[in-house]
């Protein structure tokens, strides 16, 4: 799908309220959440959850006992895509993942993002845990007010320091999979702010991308289950090019 933020035109659609997989654009969900219920400077601990042995499963290698502000963990879930910050953030705001996904579902449902559900803060497969690309534009149109989470997700890499539960420092660098912030060839004239990759087994390869035009107009585009990295950006740079004819 393609839509245009400034007049609420919904330029390309095709199966957007089909019920499909979301993988890590789950993420996105996650940090609005977050930054609605807690503060960007609080201080978030690593319980024995982060550990997850899920075969695949992407994670910045927090162990239980390490601190971080949720300012750092957003960059690391939205950036490296760390299955593990997801469930530390989803216990710092929300008592237990549990917990943190009730205010998920809620949200979702105040915003109008009816076809989704949400078991979990990270988007690894579970039965139950589907969006559409309909509600997947609504959650990130949304998220991209925050000023954070719009700092965030533009940016191809990331370093930070945080302490071990000895208090010792850790450095942690990260880069962003989203392939247009490495170097991507965009259509002329389109600027692309930043987005959110996900993939898994059962999601296929997802993007969803907040752009630019030439006369500053905003979109978000969104392809979830393509089969390949090659068919998601080549589908996803012919998506573009519709903004221009």
């Amino acid at each position: 799908a393609l839509f245009c933020l400034d007049n609420n035109k919904t330029i390309y659609a095709k199966n957007v309220h089909e019920k499909l997989a979301p993988a890590s654009l789950t993420k996105i969900m996650t940090a609005l959440v977050a930054l609605k219920y807690g503060s960007p400077e609080m201080m978030l601990t690593a319980s024995a959850n982060v550990k997850i042995t899920e075969s695949g499963a992407q994670l910045c290698g927090l162990k239980e006992g390490d601190q971080m502000t949720l300012t750092q963990a957003l960059h690391v879930l939205l950036i490296n895509s760390a299955n593990d910050a997801a469930v530390m953030i989803a216990e710092g705001i929300g008592g237990s993942v549990e917990g943190f996904c009730e205010l998920m579902n809620k949200e979702a449902l105040a915003l109008g993002a009816t076809n989704c559900n949400f078991v979990n803060p990270h988007g690894l497969t579970a039965e139950n845990h589907y969006v559409t690309a309909y509600d997947m534009y609504l959650i990130f149109n949304e998220a991209v007010k925050y000023d954070l989470i719009n700092e965030i997700i533009r940016m191809p890499s990331y370093t930070t320091v945080y302490h071990n539960r000895e208090g010792n420092e850790i450095e942690l660098s990260v880069s962003n999979s989203n392939q247009y912030l490495q170097g991507q060839d965009v259509p002329e004239s389109i600027t692309i702010i930043g987005g959110k990759t996900g993939t898994t087994n059962a999601a296929g390869r997802c993007l969803i991308l907040l752009s630019r035009d030439s006369a500053g107009k905003s979109y978000i585009s969104i392809i979830l289950r393509s089969e390949s990295r090659e068919t998601l950006y080549g589908g996803m740079t012919d998506l573009l090019e519709e903004i221009k004819n």
